[in-house]
């Protein structure tokens, strides 16, 4: 949530304001067949569309508008977009920004999820809804928190497992006082797992206090198929690094396992979550962002027992040009880092890969620029190849396999 705490050293408000000022976007799709509705009719707030693969290569996405969520999808990545659907069959007042977006994730068994927010007695409550007839209609949406009415909820993620369960993970104010020791904008951690019954209900359960409270964490799933998550947490004395956390075979969670040191104190927003993905021998990759005492900019490293141990951090990017919002995704063992940079004028989007696990590392070029405002990169795979995608207001939406 977009906060402002006590005023932030001079270098880091240089450093983050700047990335501030690109939030926003406007997507529009050429009508190239008589059947494809121009998504300028459904024009995104703040550069929030989102993008997954179903198993049979479909891309789908969701667009978030100032009043209503609408569904869309590609049957030849991205060259052309089916009619957009409405979710919400009544109107809302819409919340969504590149930190918080809404979600989309399709099922093995064909159910579409989506995961949305809607300003209502708290600003940004979150929604799911799902369809089992391919996104023709939508089930009405369900409040998430049991207590939505008292205590604002926000940075929701959304996990779906080989058998259909949906685990979501969502920030919490409702145990905001407990943590005031730790400085200002410390949230709790809470969770639900909703089973694919229908009438299955969003049971809430706490997980974790200390999460810094403007920074989305990350969220994947380990080879025995329970999740894991990277999160960013307020330490003693204000210090903002990250933990890994995960679901054991027994289903209760792990301590907290601190797997950056970076000694980033800091009493203001960062709005810079972490990025994490799991290959299939459970080596976990990380990027993240800091302004820390230690190191500056955005990192990447490996960990093969889940943070005991951790590689050294690679930096990534050129730092003269505020290297942001990186995110890293693997396919077998090739691995793949994308993120952006902005040299005053121009942002563009970087690449890097490796097709050995994380041991050595190439560039590769995206092509992707813009001068105008513009969203964080995200990668998406359909488990054959890896995508970008990626919205910004001068050049629209643009999904391109790498």
């Amino acid at each position: 949530m977009f906060k402002k705490y006590k005023s932030a050293s001079l270098s880091t408000l240089i450093y983050i304001i700047p990335l501030i000022l690109l939030i926003g976007c406007q997507v529009t799709e050429k009508n190239i067949e008589a059947n494809v509705s121009p998504a300028s009719s459904y024009t995104p707030l703040n550069t929030t569309v989102s993008a997954t693969f179903s198993a049979d290569g479909r891309l789908w996405r969701l667009i978030p508008t100032k009043n209503a969520i609408y569904v869309d999808f590609s049957l030849d990545n991205g060259a052309t977009y089916s009619h957009p659907v409405q979710v919400n069959k009544f109107e809302q007042t819409i919340s969504a920004w590149p930190e918080n977006p809404p979600a989309i994730k399709i099922s093995s068994s064909g159910r579409i999820n989506i995961l949305y927010y809607a300003d209502t007695e708290q600003k940004s409550t979150s929604f799911f809804s799902y369809s089992d007839d391919g996104g023709q209609t939508f089930s009405n949406p369900s409040l998430i928190s049991d207590h939505a009415q008292s205590a604002m909820h926000y940075m929701d993620k959304m996990l779906v497992d080989k058998n259909n369960n949906i685990y979501l993970f969502w920030h919490d104010t409702r145990h905001e006082s407990h943590d005031k020791e730790l400085g200002a904008g410390v949230l709790s951690l809470y969770y639900s797992i909703k089973t694919p019954s229908k009438n299955s209900q969003f049971t809430n359960n706490f997980l974790s206090s200390g999460i810094c409270s403007c920074c989305q964490t990350a969220t994947t799933f380990v080879t025995n198929g329970k999740p894991v998550i990277l999160a960013r947490m307020v330490y003693e004395n204000g210090i903002r690094d990250h933990a890994l956390i995960r679901m054991k075979n027994d289903n209760t969670w792990s301590k907290l396992q601190r797997v950056t040191h970076d000694n980033w104190e800091i009493e203001a927003c960062p709005e810079h979550g972490p990025s994490i993905a799991i290959d299939n021998e459970n080596r976990t990759h990380l990027t993240w962002f800091t302004l820390g005492d230690i190191r500056k900019g955005i990192f990447y490293a490996q960990t093969d027992d889940f943070g005991k141990t951790i590689s050294t951090p690679m930096a990534l990017g050129n730092i003269s040009h505020l290297p942001s919002h990186p995110d890293v995704i693997v396919l077998k063992k090739r691995v793949v880092i994308v993120w952006k940079e902005f040299d005053g004028e121009q942002t563009t989007l970087h690449a890097k890969e490796s097709f050995d696990r994380g041991k050595s590392w190439k560039d590769k070029a995206t092509g992707l620029k813009s001068n105008s405002k513009n969203g964080h990169p995200k990668l998406i795979t359909n488990n054959t190849d890896v995508f970008l995608s990626w919205t910004t207001k001068d050049n629209d939406y643009k999904i391109i396999k790498l």
